[in-house]
């Protein structure tokens, strides 16, 4: 009995941090009936006559006790719902959000990109056309191998240029696809040789939505990238499929690994390029798993739903 006055004394004084809330004030007046059933029963023990019948108490108020915790329940299931309901529209906002500031990235990229090419790119080359018109032949020999220089160096200037208005707004994605778009990078990227670079797939030559093409070709550039700098591996393979609902990603390169909990804990994740390649999955709605052990080579899973 006096556990149950208790239960209800506490169940009470903890309505007000409830602020008020339904369920909890119906399960509250179910404790505090269940509490004055017990206290009936135990003033029966003083009484000469019994005005009213204990069996009947009992029944009546088992009964109402029965529905205030139903009636109590059931809003505490729609407090779930709505917990449900609200953590979903967290995950939305959050996906929305990352892919906007992904999208702000992108458009910054292009901006960038465009002005490099359209501005200093025409600078460049007037440069170049300038030192070239000079006559050489009239030059003495240690001045002319200034002009030959300037020409290398500003011929150069251009090429890479052109490389870095490219990786900031890659036209080929832009005009052929995420394939010819990653076939070019990776043939640039291992023109001497020393890595061999395998590349499956069946959506050859099939348009995407552009923010599933440009942040798959982000992620997989940072993949190779960070293999060749930290990796230093043999052998890198790249396999993409399309299925009925989503794309799947499998990248393993053979070379050097980590200890992925230890990077996570000194944060040395951002500069490995693993926190962006996180955002960028996070933003489309996808997931990925990694493996990768000191020694053992790196893997990565990835699946992205295709909306």
């Amino acid at each position: 009995m006096l556990l149950q006055i208790g239960a209800a004394i506490v169940a009470v004084t903890l309505i007000k941090r409830t602020r008020y809330n339904v369920s909890w004030i119906l399960i509250s007046a179910g404790f505090v009936l269940m509490a004055f059933r017990r206290l009936f029963e135990f003033s029966t023990l003083f009484w000469d006559n019994q005005i009213i019948s204990q069996e009947a108490v009992n029944t009546w108020l088992g009964i109402l006790v029965s529905f205030l915790m139903l009636i109590g329940l059931l809003y505490i299931r729609q407090i779930f719902n709505l917990q449900d309901h609200i953590e979903e529209l967290r995950k939305v906002s959050e996906i929305r959000l990352l892919a906007a500031i992904i999208q702000g990235e992108e458009k910054a990229r292009q901006t960038i990109a465009r002005d490099l090419h359209d501005g200093l790119g025409p600078l460049l080359s007037s440069i170049k056309m300038i030192i070239s018109a000079a006559d050489v032949e009239i030059i003495d020999p240690k001045n002319r191998k200034i002009i030959e220089k300037s020409c290398e160096v500003a011929d150069e200037a251009i090429v890479t240029l052109k490389e870095i208005s490219n990786h900031l707004s890659p036209h080929l994605l832009k005009n052929y696809g995420l394939t010819k778009a990653l076939k070019k990078y990776s043939a640039q990227l291992f023109e001497n040789g020393r890595v061999k670079f395998s590349m499956d797939t069946n959506i050859e030559g099939k348009r995407f939505f552009y923010d599933l093409e440009i942040s798959l070709f982000r992620i997989i550039t940072e993949l190779l990238n960070n293999s060749l700098q930290h990796g230093k591996p043999k052998l890198i393979s790249l396999n993409i499929f399309e299925k009925p609902e989503s794309l799947q990603i499998e990248y393993n390169d053979d070379g050097k690994g980590f200890n992925q909990d230890e990077i996570m804990q000194k944060g040395v994740s951002k500069g490995m390029g693993l926190e962006n390649i996180r955002s960028r999955i996070k933003s489309l709605d996808g997931c990925f798993y990694i493996n990768t052990n000191p020694g053992k080579g790196f893997s990565i899973y990835i699946q992205l739903p295709l909306k």
